[in-house]
């Protein structure tokens, strides 16, 4: 099956609906014609039965049909229905996957339809992508963003490298570029937030073409505008990811359960193919790349697309509204949530936006007096969440907001109340949801991706950083002086265990010094707030002035599964605990909280901080020597 307008020739499998060729601008396939035609530009899920190993499921196409063909436009569908005599030989989804070619339109686009009816067996379906691998021999340059743009090692350099802590990081030894021996390879360090992951790609220098997939939108992904993912890396390889547990593990939910019916519309994505003559400077092809994905942005939602599950801008409908902050002891009045990320998901809990993956999510950055639009909702009911940076915690407005089309909702002013007790004592770091403001020390030598040495904002994805705790800390864990300790240089980005050698690991316990006075019986209770960036497989103990205390004052308990220590991420999912301190815990003069992070069975386990708080009771005039 060919789709052809004189730009771009696409090639599908049919009735599978795998794209198996590309031709564009004389190169007779940007995609790698030595794998085999269904490994060249494919979907696929993750999945499996609770309780049983996960399986890879393609989904390949049963039925063929043209949705629609004219002078202007070609609309094909490639569906796959399943039934319970299909077992578990297939993911029970049924499946209609789309592509559209345009008139002018200098690639093709994608989307699908997938679809869970009544009384379906459970599965947990963790990941769903598409995948592009293009010419080995051609494509060479990639492109994530603006600062993150290299040559990269080929498929063969890798299988010739030195594997690393775990397969996905390999050391160069032998690469066929000799500029880039001695370096570091591995995707994570190409990973992206949703809300920036709108373009990426790669560049072949002869001839001169970009191969590009454009995401407009990020309503179909999972996890909300923080959820960190794949991009493109060696292969050459380009992903479109729509759900993963990358940056967050099984705490987000991809569990489906009890014969519930689901249906989800993935995309349309874009993917988008630019040249350039021989002449011109092959980079350029990226800020060509750029300006079609501001024009993708600002067609959203498309209105060419022919399913009827994937609706107009003149079916959805807008919220608006100007949020607050009330916190009496920052300011008298409310004040503006200046540039808060405000959202509408699916109704749940106070922060359950970061871990939801089945349903749409529609996010904007509020202005600097927080005022905030959200235009083309889909029709549904939804929560509206937020989170200020600068401000600790979450915010959700309690009540159901019901979208129907062309519907205009005026939320009015609204007020978060963020998490406070009492009169701040003192503070360490920044609340804004990651560990970036914490000291991130330099890799080693003989492990760097050059590509991150002189970018600081940047620097937390080099390879092996959680090592570089026990180079700094050998003996003795990290204690933090308040009034004297500097968080930029003084605590280190996670708290991970201590590298004892022969492969066994020792748990870690930070202190942070202080001292406060007129603390009395009578004085009432103190308040730790505390904000996690990330947690893996740790369990964080709180103790007061009492180290060896056989129960700790609190315990988060055995927590996270998002790996992003080991991922090269500054945070993953965010946690936050209010911890109420009893005064008989403290005392006049110098205290010391300890932070125990107790398990100690991998490296990659441990937590990254956000930030910490210590609060004096109630409208008292505690004296905080800071």
């Amino acid at each position: 099956m060919v789709m052809d307008n004189g730009l771009v020739q696409v090639t599908l499998s049919s009735p599978g609906g795998d794209i198996t060729g590309i031709q564009y601008n004389g190169i007779h396939n940007v995609l790698e014609t030595k794998n085999r035609e269904g490994n060249r530009g494919y979907w696929d899920v993750v999945w499996n039965v609770p309780g049983n190993h996960i399986a890879y499921d393609r989904l390949k196409g049963t039925d063929f049909n043209v949705i629609m063909e004219d002078e202007d436009q070609v609309e094909l569908s490639f569906k796959k229905t399943w039934n319970f005599t299909n077992g578990n030989s297939s993911a029970p989804l049924n499946v209609d996957k789309r592509y559209i070619m345009r008139r002018g339109s200098s690639g093709v686009y994608l989307y699908a339809i997938l679809e869970r009816l009544e009384g379906w067996p459970d599965m947990d379906m963790d990941q769903i992508r598409i995948v592009f691998k293009l010419q080995n021999d051609k494509f060479h340059f990639m492109a994530i963003s603006d600062d993150r743009q290299r040559i990269m090692p080929t498929p063969r350099d890798r299988l010739d490298a030195q594997r690393l802590a775990y397969p996905e990081a390999v050391l160069l030894t032998n690469p066929a570029n000799t500029l880039l021996i001695g370096e570091v390879d591995d995707k994570y360090q190409y990973s992206c937030e949703n809300k920036d992951n709108r373009v990426h790609g790669w560049i072949s220098e002869n001839p001169p073409v970009g191969f590009w997939m454009i995401t407009p939108s990020d309503e179909f992904r999972a996890g909300g505008p923080l959820k960190q993912d794949l991009t493109s890396h060696v292969g050459p390889t380009t992903l479109s990811m729509f759900t993963s547990t990358h940056y967050s593990g099984k705490d987000l939910n991809t569990k489906y359960r009890n014969g519930k019916p689901w249906k989800k519309v993935l995309g349309p994505v874009f993917v988008y193919l630019n040249s350039i003559s021989s002449l011109e400077d092959p980079t350029t092809l990226w800020e060509d790349a750029k300006d079609q994905m501001s024009i993708e942005v600002n067609s959203w939602p498309y209105d060419f697309p022919q399913s009827e599950d994937f609706p107009s801008s003149n079916r959805r409908g807008n919220v608006s509204g100007q949020l607050l902050v009330g916190d009496k002891y920052i300011s008298d009045s409310p004040m503006w949530a200046s540039y808060a990320y405000v959202g509408l998901a699916a109704p749940g809990g106070v922060g359950s936006w970061q871990r939801e993956a089945k349903g749409y999510q529609f996010w904007v950055q509020a202005d600097e007096e927080g005022h905030f639009l959200i235009e083309n909702i889909r029709a549904g009911h939804y929560n509206l969440y937020a989170w200020v940076p600068g401000i600790v915690g979450d915010c959700r407005y309690d009540v159901i907001i019901y979208i129907q089309p062309g519907c205009d909702v005026k939320l009015g002013v609204l007020v978060y109340e963020p998490p406070r007790n009492g009169p701040t004592l003192w503070e360490i770091g920044i609340p804004d949801r990651t560990a970036a403001e914490f000291f991130v020390p330099d890799t080693y030598p003989t492990l760097v991706n050059k590509l991150f040495i002189n970018q600081s904002t940047h620097k937390f994805r080099q390879y092996g950083l959680w090592e570089r705790y026990s180079d700094l800390y050998p003996q003795h864990d990290l204690t933090y002086t308040i009034g004297i300790s500097n968080y930029h240089q003084d605590w280190f980005f996670a708290q991970v265990p201590r590298n004892m050698g022969n492969h066994t690991y020792q748990a870690t316990t930070w202190q942070i010094k202080f001292e406060i006075e007129n603390v009395t019986p009578s004085t009432g209770n103190y308040t730790l707030q505390l904000a996690l960036a990330s947690a893996s497989a740790s369990e964080l103990q709180v103790r007061f002035n009492d180290r060896r205390a056989n129960r700790p004052h609190f315990t988060t308990r055995l927590i996270g599964r998002d790996n992003a220590i080991a991922r090269h991420g500054i945070y993953g999912l965010y946690w936050f605990y209010s911890i109420n301190v009893p005064s008989h815990l403290l005392r006049n003069g110098n205290n010391t909280v300890y932070l125990t992070q107790s398990r100690s069975k991998s490296p990659f386990g441990g937590i990254m901080y956000d930030y910490i708080r210590l609060e004096g009771p109630p409208d008292t005039g505690l004296i905080s020597l800071q």
